[in-house]
């Protein structure tokens, strides 16, 4: 009985085990994507959130880091503050607001909501890891056009919420964006819920 249940295990490993094709190491394309940041375009609507979800997803299969830039509106006690950028650590809940930032800057509530609001967004999402949070208040296209040319991004992710028809399907932002960024844009748009929608 032993010796037959030694014979069925060698079977299976002779049957599993790695032959020289299989074993043989796969190499990437030297053309292939590789995606070391992402920059998300987040304005806590449900497109953006969807957004940051594909891009989560695409960070955990990279390990590429993600960078958020929100566009607020400025209002009066945020014109000496704007523009500022926050490296997150989400995995030990710490959050460092950047050096050019002199300590207790931030203290606008609105603000501290919106921070708030992307660290959950994030957390949702499953980023566990460092992220960085650039807010601005200007134009959404301008900024993030601006954005691409002062650091170096491998995708863009951004929600579309406009779906007219098949040419103007993307909003102003998207179009703008697309027409201008030298980098690979990902547009998630929502789905029309009936076929003459588009």
């Amino acid at each position: 009985m032993l010796e037959d249940s030694e014979e069925h295990v060698s079977r299976i490993e002779q049957e599993f085990s790695p032959t020289v094709e299989s074993s043989k190491i796969h190499h990437i394309p030297t053309d292939f994507p590789s995606f070391q940041r992402i920059l998300v375009a987040y304005d806590g609507m449900k497109m953006s959130k969807i957004a940051l979800y594909y891009a989560a997803c695409i960070s955990k299969i990279s390990d590429s880091e993600i960078v958020l830039i929100n566009i607020i509106k400025a209002h009066r006690n945020l014109i000496n503050v704007l523009p500022v950028t926050i490296v997150t650590n989400l995995h030990k809940e710490e959050i460092d607001i950047a050096a050019n930032h002199r300590e207790g800057v931030i203290q606008d509530k609105f603000l501290l909501e919106v921070i708030e609001e992307m660290t959950t967004a994030c957390k949702a999402a499953g980023i566990t890891k460092k992220t960085i949070f650039k807010i601005y208040g200007g134009s959404p296209a301008d900024e993030i056009i601006n954005l691409t040319n002062l650091m170096q991004f491998d995708l863009i992710v951004m929600g579309s919420r406009r779906i007219a028809s098949m040419i103007e399907g993307l909003g102003s932002t998207a179009r703008k964006v697309a027409a201008t960024c030298k980098v690979p844009l990902l547009i998630i748009q929502k789905q029309p819920r009936y076929k003459d929608e588009w």
